[in-house]
């Protein structure tokens, strides 16, 4: 079941948002502090609250959950405020949420002072599993991380326990989508193992310790295990902060390729960029086609002296509020001012 709407009223940098998303993909730029984390945060943490009470899951292996505190622990855990007090913009104050996918709701006020009230209708049992990624890949730390963050404090916040939770199931027997594999593990020249509760890349000539491997490697790594796992399914969400991150700007294709792909195969990407090639890649496959129409959407998220503002567009040319774009320009104008005396014209 796709989510279709986010609505916000006075959510930290947000006064009044809409996000109408696209059943697809969902491309989130701007400058930092515009609010992109705060939006993918907010939507893991929401819908893995749904899923839960669904599920009669609570938290840590809790059963019997209410709401209330589904949404209150996911909301600390991701976000890691000293407390709910932080959430709405004006202090004291209220923020209103609102969350909808095809046939469920769920609705959050957040304040005056720690107070929380959810409510959630509809078929709930229909929403699928959210998986986040947070910019830095967690192969490397899998080791130990599950049971260190359980039982001792952590700088670390919620999406990284979740994530590795993911990433510590067993593959699947049919070993995971093969048209969706195989172009990762042709990048990464070999296959992701797990062995003894460590991961490897195995090679023809023998197997990799992971921490080894390039972490731009490693990041697409993980993809690739959530895959084989089943983690990353036709039902999933998967949350994608900065997938640029450590990878090598040729790989954007790559990403681009991939993420097209899980949305063919039924799954619903957010993702938010700072990379020009990475949302031209995007743009590019809406123009060609590769992205049906409709299925695709860009947020240009900015701040102004209201907070946080947004536009949409189907492609990234009808986004008039182009941070990357500005950004490129700006500097291009700088190195012909500093290439070319006064009045000069390049050829």
């Amino acid at each position: 079941m796709k989510l279709t709407r986010l609505t916000l009223s006075e959510f930290t940098v947000f006064s009044d948002a809409t996000f109408d998303f696209a059943p697809g993909v969902n491309v989130l730029i701007g400058e930092n502090g515009a609010g992109k984390s705060h939006i993918l945060k907010l939507v893991y943490a929401l819908t893995e609250a749904a899923r839960r009470l669904a599920a009669g899951q609570g938290l840590e292996g809790g059963v019997e959950p209410k709401l209330d505190n589904l949404v209150r622990g996911m909301l600390m855990g991701v976000f890691q405020p000293d407390s709910l007090d932080s959430f709405p913009a004006l202090r004291p104050g209220q923020a209103a949420i609102s969350l909808e996918w095809e046939d469920a709701r769920l609705e959050v006020t957040l304040g005056p002072g720690d107070a929380l009230t959810a409510n959630v209708t509809g078929a709930i049992s229909e929403i699928g599993r959210p998986l986040f990624i947070p910019p830095r890949e967690v192969l490397s730390i899998f080791p130990g991380f599950v049971e260190a963050w359980l039982h001792r404090e952590s700088a670390f916040d919620r999406t990284y326990f979740d994530l590795c939770v993911a990433l510590g199931l067993k593959p699947l027997r049919s070993g995971g989508p093969t048209e969706l594999l195989e172009p990762i593990e042709r990048a990464l020249g070999g296959k992701v193992v797990m062995r003894e509760g460590r991961f490897y890349l195995r090679y023809p000539g023998g197997d990799m310790e992971m921490p080894m491997a390039a972490e731009g490697d490693r990041k697409l790594a993980m993809i690739a295990y959530l895959l084989m796992n089943g983690s990353l399914s036709e039902n999933a969400y998967l949350l994608w902060d900065e997938p640029e991150a450590n990878l090598n700007p040729e790989r954007a294709r790559l990403t681009s390729d991939i993420v097209a792909a899980l949305a063919h195969a039924g799954a619903q990407v957010f993702m938010a960029t700072h990379d020009y090639a990475l949302t031209s890649e995007l743009s590019l496959k809406v123009d060609t086609g590769a992205l049906r129409p409709g299925e695709a959407a860009f947020f240009a998220l900015r701040r102004d002296e209201r907070g946080g503002t947004l536009e949409r567009g189907e492609r990234l040319a009808a986004l008039q509020h182009n941070a990357i774009l500005d950004a490129i320009a700006s500097l291009h104008e700088r190195e012909q001012q500093a290439l070319f005396a006064p009045g000069e014209t390049p050829r």
